[in-house]
């Protein structure tokens, strides 16, 4: 696995992993299965579910992610897929996150296959989409949400109507105002906020602080990346945020039992925290 790569490596190497992927199973084969399968994924969990399990009237929500390995940390974690989701569910996660890029996050869509059968949590496909292509992936795989982030994805006006219509839920990630800007006109009603700078992958939780006032009291604000514990965690409730996700915290414990205490004491941290924005 490749390690510290540029933003630019990642994004490169996305590019070709998509062409292959659409080689191997062209649009029109993948519309024919989401076709053909659409009573088999009326059963998943929906955008809608996953929207309302973010955004809680008291306490601020937890996606858990399954974060094996990334480019900052290089290799993460050995647990499989099937060792951490009910670790996930029991420690009192709202939603799931699942790490589907596969040459410097060890992820992979099997993975979300994997989880949609043995948890009913809402799960976010988390990967680098820049093609309509991955979201029909994305519903078909049995994700109830996508991560569009404002720089990658060329169309977020379009990649949200496309959300919609395929009843998916969506994060649009953002690291600056005009991101922000650019979201909301875009009609986003869930905005994410990373923490880690993808230049030099430093982290700062005040980049959540600063931006938080740009997103409005009725859109969700999800923030990303940072927290390391409960402290961390309650830094970003005070700052405003409804939803936090937490990967490396949790997936960088030993075993499944501290996977629990951390995943708990994060999760337990802010329950009845959420102050709301102006």
């Amino acid at each position: 696995m490749k390690t510290r790569p540029s933003i630019a490596d990642i994004l490169s190497q996305r590019r070709e992993d998509l062409l292959e992927f659409k080689e191997k199973v062209p649009m029109e084969v993948l519309m024919d299965r989401l076709e053909s399968e659409k009573g088999v994924m009326a059963n998943y969990q929906s955008g809608n579910d996953f929207n309302v399990s973010i955004n809680h009237d008291e306490d601020v929500a937890v996606i858990c992610e399954f974060k094996p390995a990334s480019p900052s940390k290089g290799h993460i974690s050995n647990l499989k897929i099937q060792d951490v989701l009910g670790v996930f569910s029991a420690a009192g996660a709202s939603a799931v996150s699942i790490l589907t890029e596969e040459n410097y996050f060890n992820g992979s869509l099997e993975n979300l296959e994997t989880a949609r059968n043995i948890i009913d949590l809402p799960i976010l496909r988390k990967d680098f989409i820049m093609d309509e292509y991955q979201i029909y992936e994305a519903k078909l795989a049995g994700a109830s949400a996508v991560l569009l982030m404002n720089d990658v994805y060329p169309d977020i006006k379009g990649g949200i109507t496309l959300c919609n219509e395929l009843e998916l839920g969506y994060i649009v990630e953002c690291k600056n105002r005009e991101n922000i800007k650019h979201s909301l006109a875009a009609g986003a009603e869930v905005i994410g906020v990373n923490n880690r700078n993808f230049q030099n992958f430093s982290m700062d939780l005040r980049t959540t602080q600063k931006l938080s006032n740009t997103v409005p009291s009725d859109v969700v604000l999800v923030s990303e990346s940072g927290v390391q514990g409960p402290e961390d965690a309650k830094r970003l409730a005070g700052y405003g945020a409804d939803a936090i996700l937490v990967g490396s915290a949790i997936m960088g414990t030993s075993n499944t039992d501290d996977m629990y205490k951390a995943a708990n004491a994060i999760i337990s941290s802010v329950k009845g925290l959420k102050v709301g924005r102006t």
